[in-house]
């Protein structure tokens, strides 16, 4: 199969399982618990950050959150409450409400993991209470690795700087430009890692040689589109407040999340058509090849058949 033909399958596999495992309805309920789960989780983010004595690089991450992934008009609703958060969060980590915190941003990974359970088959889902424990640590590594990667993102900088100031000026301007353009791809990286290790830590495990780069990069487009795309919808929709009155921002953030939820399951379901895929051509391969040894075994074995047949009539003359 040509790979123009491998990917037309793939992405005609996409559609058809979106629309019978429901896939607009899995991504509206995704889309209810993410928005559920965004303030436990930057609770419990910050809490994390300043018992690890990072709380800079905490609000630092609840401000990239703010600026650089949601739309100005959604950053303007959760703006006051994430404020609010930041500022009355401790760094005190096995409290009741933080293990509350903890388990309510659980169900939106939950969520998400539902998905990828539809997308790839039930036969292949865990046990639930190993499933439940799994999204507690998605949660809980997830804080960490957020914190940990801004800290590093702060530290930067500093880092470069004193590292330029050992090479000559003209070394220096070349290091600062070529960082300066390399820095515009820090967002979308970060988006992208974050997107992979989700599908790679919540798609089921009994599957061999998943693939997961493809819908990776269909969700971060996703994404960066309804960013990018809603802001300019609402600029010039500017009646949507007079639809929804004082309710049109909680609509806004729950449009963003349903297209962002949207992109995930298209994202999910193209993996699986591409996994599906591959493991169908491995298995393909694997008889040609079994075939093959086959037939070399038989060709083997036919010229002692042809001497021992020409041998014969000698012995009867």
């Amino acid at each position: 199969m040509n790979p123009i033909e491998r990917h037309k399958r793939a992405w005609k596999r996409t559609f058809i399982y979106f629309f019978d495992n429901d896939g607009m309805a899995a991504a509206g309920n995704m889309a209810f618990l993410t928005m559920l789960s965004l303030f436990p989780f930057i609770i419990f983010l910050v809490a994390v950050s300043g018992f690890m004595g990072q709380t800079a690089s905490g609000v630092e991450a609840v401000n990239y959150l703010l600026n650089d992934v949601l739309p100005p008009e959604v950053s303007k609703v959760v703006k006051g409450p994430i404020d609010g958060i930041v500022k009355n969060t401790g760094a005190e980590i096995l409290t009741g409400s933080i293990l509350l915190a903890i388990w309510t941003a659980g169900n939106g990974v939950e969520a998400a993991r539902e998905i990828l359970i539809k997308a790839f088959g039930k036969e292949y889902a865990r046990a639930v209470w190993i499933r439940r424990l799994e999204s507690l640590g998605v949660v809980v590594f997830g804080a960490i690795a957020i914190v940990t990667a801004m800290s590093i993102m702060v530290l930067g900088p500093a880092v470069l700087k004193a590292v330029t100031s050992l090479f000559p000026d003209i070394v220096s301007e070349g290091i600062n430009t070529a960082w300066g353009y390399l820095s515009l791809l820090v967002s979308p990286s970060i988006l992208t890692l974050g997107i992979y290790m989700m599908y790679l830590a919540l798609t089921p495990r009994k599957i061999k040689h998943t693939a997961r780069l493809p819908g990776t990069l269909l969700s971060v487009v996703v994404l960066i589109a309804t960013a990018k795309g809603l802001s300019v919808y609402l600029k010039y929709a500017g009646n949507y407040d007079v639809t929804y009155g004082s309710l049109a921002g909680v609509v806004v953030m729950q449009l963003f999340c349903f297209l962002v939820s949207l992109g995930f399951v298209l994202g999910a379901e193209l993996n699986a058509a591409y996994t599906f895929g591959d493991a169908s051509r491995a298995k393909a391969k694997a008889r040609v090849e079994r075939r093959a040894k086959e037939e070399a075994a038989e060709a083997a074995s036919k010229p002692d058949e042809k001497k021992e047949g020409a041998e014969a009539p000698e012995s009867e003359a």
